[in-house]
């Protein structure tokens, strides 16, 4: 491995999804290098950027998580209150992404508290990924009451319904067809799916949870 400087950092910042980006090939072959070289050698070349301009955070909480999710999360979290929403939003599409269980604390935050919806829909949206029943009960409280547009045209009630299809194993919101959701040719059934949630949640909390879903 030849050595790590800040030149040779920036070039894998680069290829992540910067100026340097050349496919989805290449930017997972500078993960692995990235990995290879670890977190005792990068972690402290990408710490300070965490407080440094926008771009920058963003490039290192993507970095971090993508080194190691599991001794990065507690760096990158504090990111998900920064001042400027856009690096929120990023943060917390990456935690989503790369976080696990152990963000899903982070993300109920985030989903009850965030004044952006955009922000608050990519939060529901990782507890549908990384969460189970016990994040439940506040997607359902989303999905009744947080019906704000966001510049995309969504809301965070929606995304909530679609992460409740995901802990639930349904296609209430769309088609699930392996890493492919493919848009329903209905209306989506929200009653039937709010049932099947508070049904699940209750078993839960008996103990008796089925073992299946996705």
């Amino acid at each position: 491995m030849e050595a790590v400087d800040q030149a040779r950092l920036d070039a894998w910042l680069a290829r992540l999804g910067g100026p340097g980006y050349k496919g989805r090939d290449d930017q997972k072959q500078a993960v692995a290098e990235m990995r290879a070289a670890g977190p005792d050698v990068l972690f402290p070349f990408l710490t300070p950027m965490l407080t440094a301009d926008e771009e920058s955070r963003c490039q290192a909480c993507e970095a971090i998580l993508q080194i190691s999710a599991e001794r990065g999360l507690e760096l990158v979290l504090p990111l998900l209150r920064d001042p400027d929403l856009r690096v929120r939003w990023f943060v917390c599409e990456c935690v989503a992404g790369f976080g696990g269980s152990r963000a899903v604390p982070a993300l109920v935050t985030v989903l009850k508290s965030d004044e952006d919806a955009q922000v608050r829909g990519t939060a529901a949206r990782g507890l549908g990924w990384q969460g189970g029943p016990e994040v439940i009960p506040p997607l359902l409280e989303t999905m009744a009451s947080d019906h704000k547009i966001d510049m995309h045209g969504h809301s965070p009630s929606h995304c909530a319904s679609m992460a409740l299809d995901d802990i639930l194993g349904t296609d209430e919101t769309c088609l699930h067809l392996g890493n492919i959701c493919r848009m329903l040719d209905r209306k989506p059934d929200l009653d039937r799916l709010r049932r099947l949630a508070e049904d699940r949640y209750q078993q839960w909390l008996e103990g008796n949870e089925p073992q299946h879903g996705r």
